[in-house]
């Protein structure tokens, strides 16, 4: 009997609507201007991401004036943000469909970095996530670079009654070389979550998180906290030769 009968088909789904479908890039973006950070002000940016899981694929967008984004940039960055959580939720549904719940954990592991690397290389970004300061599961994920700053920042923001899927940062100006835009949107901690992520976790979800992650932090989280934030950042366009 596969493990995911032991959980009823509304909290199996609930976990999959919780780990690949926070708002959208373009809702989220509708209640924010383009060029700030809602609710809290914008950090400084760092010139190098030290959590960036690859580097940017090639597929850059027309040359454009320097210090001028393209019109497309953050239609670049959206789509990306938007493939990158379809996937994830499909494959997640897959995975669990054949090993119950414990299977998002091997999952998460051995395939979601697979599906970042696609997505960037599809779209020409760089892209991952950070977890709050000190409640990694990947090493990867660490908070650190101008992703940490802006989570600093959501985080304080969430701590005065904010919510963490409204934190949404869309940064134009003052970005290093190389780059045309940042993104970055906040994750909340849903209920069905807490079955990876909370206090309580069944003895097989808890076997295969220690056997996948001996210095897992992602534990004890509440519902409606902060996890972290799912970022990506534009690539600059590149002349083009004559």
């Amino acid at each position: 009997m596969k493990t995911l009968k032991r959980y009823s088909p509304l909290l199996v789904l609930a976990m999959l609507a919780a780990c690949g479908s926070e708002p959208g890039p373009e809702e989220a973006a509708s209640r924010t201007p383009a060029t700030e950070m809602a609710p809290a002000p914008e950090p400084a940016p760092v010139a190098t991401p030290e959590s960036a899981p690859a580097p940017a694929a090639t597929h850059a967008p027309a040359s454009a004036p320097a210090g001028e984004a393209t019109p497309d940039a953050q239609a670049r960055g959206q789509a990306a943000m938007r493939e990158f959580g379809d996937r994830l939720r499909n494959e997640l549904r897959a995975a669990m469909s054949e090993d119950g719940a414990a299977g998002a954990v091997s999952f998460c592991h051995d395939q979601a970095p697979r599906i970042a690397d696609e997505v960037m290389a599809t779209h020409g970004v760089r892209l991952g996530r950070v977890a709050v300061a000190g409640r990694n599961r990947n090493p990867g994920n660490a908070h650190g670079g101008w992703q940490g700053e802006l989570l600093d920042s959501f985080q304080q923001a969430v701590n005065t009654g904010g919510a963490p899927e409204a934190q949404m940062a869309v940064i134009r100006d003052e970005v290093p070389a190389g780059v045309e835009l940042r993104m970055a949107r906040g994750i909340r901690v849903e209920a069905a979550c807490l079955m990876c992520h909370g206090d309580n976790i069944a003895p097989p979800i808890a076997e295969r998180l220690a056997a996948l992650y001996p210095e897992d932090r992602a534990t004890g989280f509440l519902e409606g906290d902060l996890r972290g934030l799912v970022w990506v950042e534009v690539p600059a366009a590149t002349e083009t030769n004559p």
